[in-house]
């Protein structure tokens, strides 16, 4: 096929669907190396994942383009080809590829290697050229892992590489459609986090709220947002959409205008267990839509839509920046921010917290933590009620919590003292309002507790209202995990996950690639 040819099947496959990109043009036209070219387009390197590779006798198509008899042994290889950056998968490929035709070096690494044809044969000295043989627009095949839950066509190429005179390769490329436009796609990773309780619910000294909490790389939710003629809101596990859906609505009731799009929830933090699933949903939604269309939001911005941090400041901290926070509370009384004890869902109109500190949780800390199944959840009016039950705390026990937050926790963070970090953990349980929450929960919790201490757990403690149960260790994370699950068996069930500290916070992706989320 000429240049010219491939020209006019370009301007074919465009004046009866839509005009390509430049990177879709280049990829089709290329007779050069494919990697080298998504290496420029993306600016990340590009690897290989092997779906399949076998020895086949090559079939009468396949040897009249090979130029061999029918019969003949063929390598034939399907991969992917993938940004090594987020692994997310860009093209598709089928290749064959006779055996007497290749020399010894390239055909070993083709087959004992994740390696692109192209590197191959440079560094094995082939000169070569590319033959296309065909260009379409068409669906995507259905055996093909699809990249975006949106998409259905791809473009796709056949060609010939000649060395020496003779073909020793035939491809055929997929290309989803659409790779590379801009501001189709884009994909919010939240972390959950551990708040380890509220300082001051008593308010005698003019402030209420305020407390710490840790930032955890997982669980957390993942947002893919892509283009649709409708908007939808789907789930890959069942029901997750249907518990994301009033999160939803109190988005666009704040002032949240969302465009026609897909959302796809693609990971979720368990609702009402004490990771913080509402806050991190909203802002992950709230975020993702502001990059899907380009607007400029700031972090109060954000928070304001979400109407989360009115009471804690920890998970909305959590999303921006990660790590190990501490908040100042809100200016507590009579025409101040808020007046009255309540929880941040109830709390929108009192506006984010005060930073006190933020801290990096070291990277040799793990987190365990416990899920049992089939305990009350703790929110809406209920938590509404406990917060009007407890409140306010005795002022002596506030400032218990204050000095083993000021001379235990933070300084144990900041000189990774594991030990130390453990005791200020135990002893939060024991006082203010992370008494009346633990109060609140069945024997279970703090028998799990006591299990993971006695495995090897620094420290332990329940995240929020709950029922998570976290042990902070360094090591014995498999016998604190068994220790764990053999409790929750003696009850309901339930489940454990080992975790790290997140350190950054959120992240977003448009089309591949990061932006930068403002503080």
């Amino acid at each position: 096929m000429t240049q010219g040819s491939v020209l006019e099947l370009i301007r074919q496959i465009e004046n009866e669907s839509c005009v390509l990109t430049k990177p879709e043009r280049a990829l089709l036209i290329t007779d050069g190396s494919v990697t080298r070219l998504l290496e420029a387009f993306i600016n990340a390197p590009i690897g290989v994942r092997t779906v399949q590779q076998n020895i086949v006798p090559a079939s009468e198509k396949i040897a009249e383009y090979l130029e061999i008899l029918p019969g003949e042994d063929v390598n034939f290889r399907e991969v992917y080809l993938y940004n090594k950056n987020n692994d997310r998968l860009l093209i598709h490929a089928i290749s064959y590829a006779p055996l007497k035709h290749l020399p010894p070096g390239a055909m070993t690494r083709l087959m004992n290697e994740d390696e692109p044809i192209g590197v191959i044969m440079r560094d094995e000295k082939m000169e070569s050229r590319r033959e296309i043989l065909s260009i379409q627009k068409s669906l995507f095949p259905s055996e093909c892992q699809i990249p975006n839950k949106k998409t259905r066509h791809c473009l796709s190429r056949s060609y010939r590489i000649i060395h020496n005179s003779r073909p020793i390769f035939y491809i055929e490329e997929q290309i989803p459609s659409p790779l590379f436009i801009e501001d189709s796609t884009v994909r919010v990773v939240t972390p959950s986090r551990l708040h380890i309780g509220l300082l001051d619910m008593n308010g005698c000294g003019g402030r209420v709220d305020g407390g710490a909490g840790i930032t955890l790389k997982y669980p957390g939710f993942i947002f893919e947002i892509s283009e649709s003629d409708t908007f939808s809101l789907t789930s890959q596990e069942p029901g997750v959409s249907h518990q994301v859906q009033p999160i939803l609505e109190k988005l666009i009731f704040n002032g949240l205008s969302i465009p026609p799009v897909h959302i796809h929830i693609q990971q979720f933090i368990p609702f009402h267990s004490g990771l913080g699933s509402g806050t991190q949903a909203a802002l992950g939604i709230a975020a993702g839509i502001g990059a899907f269309t380009e607007q400029s939001m700031s972090a109060d911005d954000l928070i304001a839509i979400s109407g989360r941090g009115g009471t804690s400041g920890i998970g909305t901290r959590a999303f921006f920046m990660g790590g190990f926070i501490v908040d100042a509370g809100h200016r507590f009384g009579p025409g101040r921010k808020k007046d009255s004890f309540a929880p941040s869902a109830l709390s929108s109109g009192a506006g984010p917290a005060p930073l006190v500190g933020r801290y990096d949780i070291p990277n040799d800390w793990n987190f365990v933590l416990a899920i049992p199944e089939g305990l009350s959840e703790i929110h809406g009016q209920f938590e509404h009620d406990v917060f009007q039950t407890f409140c306010p705390v005795p002022q002596h026990e506030v400032q218990i919590l204050s000095h083993i937050l000021l001379m235990k926790l933070i300084p144990s963070v900041v000189e990774e003292d594991l030990e130390q970090f453990g005791e200020a953990i135990n002893e939060f349980q024991n006082y203010g309002f992370k008494k009346c929450e633990l109060s609140l929960q069945p024997p279970v919790i703090r028998e799990i507790m006591d299990a993971m201490i006695d495995a090897g757990a620094a420290g332990a403690g329940m995240s929020s209202f709950g029922p998570v149960v976290y042990g902070v260790c360094d090591s014995h994370t498999n016998a604190i995990r068994s220790a764990a699950q053999k409790i929750m068996n003696q009850e309901n069930g339930g489940r454990t996950i080992c975790t790290k500290g997140n350190n950054n916070g959120a992240e977003i992706e448009r089309n591949g690639y990061k932006l930068q989320i403002n503080h």
